[in-house]
């Protein structure tokens, strides 16, 4: 994979415009979450100033990422649909003072050699789910379980103690 890489303060003030498409499984960090490192992320990054001039960069990641179900344990499709705006600043305190004044502000310091690549493998990072979970587990060779027709362990647990006591 070409690496990408921008000076972010520029970029943005000259309303510069990339986009690209890279392989999952040029991710190392996240192909370390997924079931498998197919497919691939489509990437656009944008750059302008807000009001007060400051430098942005507009970023929207896309794709088809096969996770892993944290119940059954199988591969789950889920879809990355991530757009954020990341105003940069010189300094983390000036980042930090702005945070302050503004909670939906998200920041990053400005860089003069930004690995663009390696920006959006972070926010497709932040962008999972901690825990993934199918809406429906499927049993092993088994049509989908209605979740009421599962029965509660701990109810399975109750009656085996109670039958113990008598």
């Amino acid at each position: 994979m070409g690496m990408t890489v921008i000076h972010s303060a520029e970029f943005a003030r000259e309303g510069g415009v990339l986009d690209g498409v890279i392989p999952v499984a040029a991710m190392l960090r996240l192909s370390d979450q997924l079931a498998s490192s197919g497919g691939e992320i489509r990437w656009s990054l944008s750059g302008s100033v807000d009001r007060f001039e400051r430098p942005r960069l507009n970023l929207t990641v896309s794709g088809e990422l096969q996770l892993v179900c944290q119940r059954c344990l199988a591969p789950m499709a889920w879809s990355l649909d991530v757009s954020t705006v990341l105003t940069q600043f010189p300094t983390e305190e000036q980042a930090d003072e702005a945070a302050e004044l503004d909670e939906t502000l998200e920041t990053v310091l400005i860089d003069p050699a930004l690995d663009v690549p390696a920006l959006i493998e972070e926010e497709v990072l932040l962008a999972l789910p901690y825990a993934p979970l199918h809406e429906q587990c499927a049993a092993p060779g088994d049509e989908p379980l209605q979740s009421n027709t599962k029965p509660n362990p701990f109810a399975v647990l109750a009656q085996m103690k109670t039958r113990k006591a008598e």
